[in-house]
């Protein structure tokens, strides 16, 4: 499925903006067109737009219509109505017929509506979109759990994840042509780099509509320098197609480093072209060697947070500026990373960081997958096919994106259950028959007893001392008990199975504006402390690839006695205003992890190491009293203390050269 695109064969038409909402309170014919309830935003979900509890918890159907005309230009097209997320199931009806349907709430679909379409008269879109989850589901929901790690239990509305169940029509929706005798169906990029720079380039893909007469033409341009290069002479298609490129000295795409190709497949009827698509592409190598993750053949370390597709009253609604605003504070934060959790996010944020050169893990919608509930193995064989569904979706709709480094099949699975073992094995086994041009991964929460991670390539861990377990500063030195807690559990884990780690989530809740000294649990000194602590043992570690602080923002969840107002652990408020932690993080952050092997020699990298407190010849880790950021009192809590003994400690700074 291509991502929709305006060519010189190819037209798209927006079906965004208001349209019309009802609940089903009883099944009927609202496929023909119903009375509207209320006006509903797309996308949106709808979950926080109204102030009634019976349209923010309605989870049963709920119903979109709309009209629209199709130009009679259009008329000698091939018409296809897309989607880019209905959460979690949908049917769609055009003028009453049912013309398809998706299950899995963060992924597109579409369905052609050729024939079905007037061209002379408004046509009518009914969406009917429903959100009850259940054992089989992706995620899972109304389990009635028994609370434990990674599960959560008793909550309004009773899901075993922390985050908001929001529904609705989420994403973009369009229309979108094609010709109608033969069209570019799909198209993936695989690339290849030689020791002396010299990329090669395979453009394959698959043609529908007729079989004979059929030819394509392949090129690529550099978005940097403009370059073109030609692929192999013109291919007869039957059905599939490939060629190859060569690019001498070939601009790898790396950390804020974006380079980009835009391949241009024109597709020949005879002597006439009757469709064109430009595929975006990056050349880039990622691979696990021993206790490293390699980009482009040298170690990095990844550093950012995990994330959530949230943002007040659109929920998990696609909003381009929410997206613009959060890939700017990574930038300010000096992160280079996140992980999608706990599903597939917008293909528009995945551009934007193939765009800025921001890497990803992109995560099945798998959190929480409880074994408890599957142990019939029918039961277990159905949630299976669906699992293995999205994950085939997922990286069918990622493949070209040269910011996805990494898959991960699952977050926080009772991965100590023996069910577990083969059910995990066999989806890192389907992950590598898709893509073996990326490692595979999962994260667990299960440190002593975790059965599954022997089965990925590098091992994702979520694990948070100090706060669920070892909480307070105690009377010695400071978090001791938690970097004792941190310590072992990375020892284990990789003494268990011997591959790098990523440390996927650690942290602490904290209300933005509560202060406290000495620090105390829900207090900016508190987060602050705690998380740069942690970061000190998760950086003894060598085999560690990465740390990613949980969360980037504050965000929505399901209502229980510990969430005032949702989950708070962000480093940004919900709002996107940064925390104290944050500040720290821009720090700590502010040079690579591994030493730089080439010599700095733009301004803006020479500027960072300057002002890094971290960098080496300075003389603190954090930010000290007279910082302008913090003002003359400094006010950090225990951590700060500490810094400032060290410093004391190690007497006046050197004098100037």
């Amino acid at each position: 499925m291509l991502y929709p695109q305006l060519t010189p064969t190819r037209c798209v038409v927006s079906l965004n903006g208001m349209w019309e909402l009802a609940r089903e309170h009883e099944p009927g014919n609202q496929h023909e067109g119903f009375k509207a309830e209320k006006h509903v935003a797309v996308p949106a979900s709808y979950n926080d737009l109204y102030a009634e509890e019976g349209f923010r918890m309605w989870k049963d159907g709920m119903w979109y219509q709309r009209t629209f005309v199709v130009p009679k230009t259009l008329e000698d097209e091939r018409l296809v109505l897309r989607f880019g997320a209905v959460a979690y199931r949908a049917r769609v009806f055009v003028n009453g017929k049912e013309v398809g349907g998706h299950e899995g709430g963060h992924l597109p679909f579409e369905c052609e509506v050729t024939d079905v379409v007037e061209w002379n008269k408004p046509n009518l879109v009914c969406v009917r979109c429903e959100n009850r989850l259940s054992a089989t589901t992706v995620p899972m929901g109304e389990l009635r759990n028994a609370g434990e790690n990674g599960q959560f239990a008793g909550q309004y509305p009773d899901v075993p994840f922390d985050f908001f169940p929001y529904a609705g029509i989420q994403r973009d929706v369009c229309l979108y042509t094609t010709p109608r005798a033969a069209w570019l169906e799909s198209v993936r990029v695989t690339t290849a780099v030689s020791a002396d720079g010299v990329a090669t380039v395979t453009v394959a893909g698959r043609v529908v509509g007729v079989s004979e007469n059929l030819t394509v033409d392949v090129g690529c341009a550099s978005r940097q320098t403009h370059k073109e290069y030609l692929g192999d002479p013109q291919c007869t298609v039957d059905g599939n197609f490939g060629v190859g490129i060569r690019i001498p000295d070939a601009e790898l795409w790396g950390v804020f480093q974006p380079n980009l190709y835009d391949a241009e497949i024109q597709l020949y009827y005879r002597d006439d072209v009757v469709d064109t698509y430009k595929q975006r592409f990056g050349i880039r190598t990622i691979r696990v060697t021993g206790n490293r993750l390699l980009l482009n053949g040298k170690p990095v370390y990844l550093q950012g947070f995990g994330r959530h597709e949230d943002f007040p009253i659109i929920g998990r609604g696609l909003c381009h500026a929410a997206n613009v605003r959060d890939h700017e504070l990574l930038r300010w934060v000096n992160a280079n990373s996140y992980r999608t959790t706990h599903y597939p996010y917008s293909e528009e944020l995945v551009r934007l960081a193939d765009e800025q050169g921001i890497l990803l893990i992109a995560e099945a919608p798998a959190v929480s997958v409880n074994f408890d509930h599957l142990q019939d193995e029918s039961v277990r064989q159905e949630l299976y096919d669906r699992h293995a569904t999205a994950l085939t979706e997922l990286i069918d709709r990622d493949f070209n994106a040269p910011s996805v480094i990494a898959w991960s099949v699952a977050n926080e699975a009772t991965t100590n259950r023996p069910a577990a073992r083969d059910y995990f094995a066999a989806l890192a086994g389907l992950v590598r028959r898709l893509d073996d041009t990326r490692p595979v991964t999962m994260v667990t929460c299960k440190v002593e007893d975790d059965l599954v991670m022997d089965a990925f390539d590098m091992v994702g861990v979520n694990f948070y001392p100090g706060w669920y377990h070892e909480p307070g500063l105690g009377l010695g030195e400071p978090f001791a008990n938690a970097k004792a807690s941190m310590r072992h559990a990375l020892e284990t884990l990789h003494q268990k199975f011997n591959k790098p780690i990523l440390v996927a989530e650690f942290g602490a809740d904290c209300l933005a504006g509560l202060h406290s000294l000495p620090a105390e649990q829900w207090s900016e000194e508190y987060q602050a402390d705690l998380i740069m602590t942690l970061i000190d043992v998760i950086r003894e570690c060598d085999f560690v690839i990465g740390e990613h602080v949980w969360n980037f923002a504050d965000f929505r969840t399901a209502q229980n006695f510990a969430r005032a107002g949702g989950n708070k652990k962000g480093a940004f408020t919900r709002d996107r205003q940064p925390k104290m932690v944050a500040h720290f993080l821009r720090r700590r952050w502010a040079v690579p992890r591994y030493p730089v092997t080439e010599p700095v020699t733009d301004l803006e990298s020479m500027m960072r190491v300057f002002l890094d407190p971290a960098a080496r010849g300075n003389r603190h880790l954090a930010p000290q009293p007279g910082d302008p950021d913090f003002g003359e009192s400094g006010g950090l809590g225990a951590l700060h203390a500490r810094w400032r003994a060290e410093l004391d400690a190690q007497g006046p700074p050197p004098p100037p050269r």
